[in-house]
């Protein structure tokens, strides 16, 4: 997911958007270090807790999150200005999904796991151990202040490390929320769960201090943090910005692919790294699938009420209006006819919901990731060419293709140069958390999720283990002999 400004900008409601001077909120160089020191005496204690234990703990810091919830939804909803439906299902709703499928089986996913050894080897055992790495710095973005940063947290906790999080700058009060909700359960070590707020110089301090690094934003910054980790020896997982590009075959559920078009473009508020961001129809379906999407998209509720009857909301970041208004401007200025995007509330960063038809590929809605609420469209002569213009982007996040003919649109997935690829549906990976989570080319390095986004918060130990005779010499071992060397040579071969 990748906000433009993925250092992270000031807090602010949806009245207030102009970027302030440093936050009031801003932590020293000194009281970082001084909380990455505190998160490592915690990790001591919290690595000698068992996974029961953890994950007990765990479940019972989500109960006292449920029990916060009035307060969670009305901080994220002024920090962000989401609709309350989407803080519940693509937050709230996102997070118990990730602890319950790692809760419930961190004790597989984390235990010894043994090793085949060659028959020369009989007498041995081996197998490789899972331990913490320590101290896991979390940098997140602004889209989603209460899943990304819990949902790479959950995993960290359970494979027994601490937590230094530096969240955006405009959502630091979700996350100081996370934190005291953390801290009053009483059921961790102190310290294991830190917040550091400020600018991107706290967010460099973070790396310096971390064994791991996982830094969701934009592609740019995370170079950056990919160099800053290299030049520690540490590892980065990376994800980053997306292009989703939704491949309508003339042959496709018209109606359903509609739907999901403008629920994957709008979905809050078009700021989804994994949503529709281009679309590219078959010629003989072009005109039926947009009349359907500009149907949908007429119904569209757009406020900052609290109510459940609200779709769509705002603009999270006030530099992000000006990048899809300049979108917008250079799709009118080539030819594209563009309805919507008119500017409702510049102050609140309220922008209707734009529809750009007759796009081509040169637009900047079509290469730029824009991060907003414009979906454009273009026709295509085939598939073929459908996929060849969908690979053409340096991002390789999430894409889709929609038709009747599973078997031919799952084959063509494959030709997708995407990491999370779609049939006749979207946005849906980061739900099944056993389907590993992450991009392809400049959308990241790394996975979330999976067994594998477990254990990759911890060190691998491979354990050799000489089981008997106890006092038997190893026959390579010295003194060597032309024996010894027959030996061993006619074992190997048997193994």
């Amino acid at each position: 997911m990748s906000p433009s400004s993925p250092a992270g900008e000031p807090a602010s409601g949806p009245a207030a958007v102009a970027a302030p001077p440093a936050p009031a909120g801003c932590l020293s160089l000194e009281e970082v270090r001084a909380r990455a020191a505190r998160a490592r005496e915690a990790q001591a204690v919290w690595r000698r807790y068992t996974i029961t234990q953890r994950v007990e703990r765990l479940r019972g810091f989500w109960r006292e999150l449920q029990a916060a919830k009035p307060r969670l939804l009305e901080v994220v909803r002024r920090e962000t200005g989401k609709p309350t439906v989407e803080i519940e299902v693509m937050e709230l709703c996102g997070v118990e999904l990730i602890l319950k499928h790692f809760t419930r089986n961190a004790h597989r996913i984390l235990k010894d796991q043994a090793a085949p050894r060659p028959w020369i080897l009989f007498n041995k055992k081996a197998y490789v151990r899972y331990v913490p790495r320590g101290l896991v710095a979390l940098v997140t973005p602004w889209n989603y202040p209460l899943l990304i940063p819990l949902g790479d947290m959950i995993p960290a906790l359970i494979a027994g490390n601490a937590v230094l999080l530096k969240p955006s700058e405009w959502t630091t009060d979700t996350a100081l929320l996370l934190e005291s909700v953390f801290k009053t359960t009483g059921l961790f070590p102190e310290g294991l769960l830190s917040v550091a707020t400020g600018d991107g110089s706290i967010g460099s301090e973070v790396i310096a201090l971390a064994d791991m690094v996982l830094f969701t934003g934009s592609t740019r910054t995370g170079r950056v943090v990919a160099r800053a980790a290299a030049e520690r020896l540490i590892p980065c997982v990376l994800e980053l910005g997306g292009k989703h590009p939704m491949i309508v075959l003339k042959d496709a559920a018209l109606e359903r692919a509609a739907k999901a078009a403008v629920w994957g473009r709008f979905a809050n508020c078009g700021q989804t790294c994994v949503g529709v961001e281009r679309v590219y129809v078959e010629a003989e379906a072009y005109d039926r699938f947009t009349e359907l999407v500009a149907r949908e998209m007429a119904t569209l509720r757009q406020s900052l009420a609290p109510g459940y009857d609200v779709d769509l909301g705002r603009l999270i970041f006030p530099r992000q209006l000006e990048t899809v208004l300049a979108h917008l401007e250079d799709a009118r200025a080539r030819g594209a006819r563009v309805s919507g995007g008119e500017i409702v509330d510049r102050e609140r960063l309220l922008l209707s919901p734009a529809l750009v038809l007759d796009a081509r590929q040169e637009m900047k809605v079509m290469r730029e990731e824009t991060f907003g609420p414009v979906l454009p469209v273009m026709r295509v002569g085939g598939a073929e060419e459908a996929v060849r213009l969908a690979n053409d982007s340096p991002l390789g996040l999430a894409a889709s293709i929609w038709s009747r003919d599973l078997p031919r649109a799952e084959a063509l997935g494959a030709h997708l140069e995407a990491g999370l690829i779609g049939v006749n549906d979207l946005m849906g990976h980061y739900a099944i958390c056993s389907l590993p989570f992450g991009g392809m080319k400049e959308s990241g390095l790394g996975r979330r999720h999976s067994d594998e986004g477990l254990r990759m918060f911890s060190h691998q130990q491979s354990v050799l283990v000489h089981e008997w005779p106890a006092n038997a010499p190893e026959l390579w071992w010295f003194p060597y002999s032309e024996l010894k060397a027959k030996l061993v040579s006619y074992l190997s071969r048997l193994s």
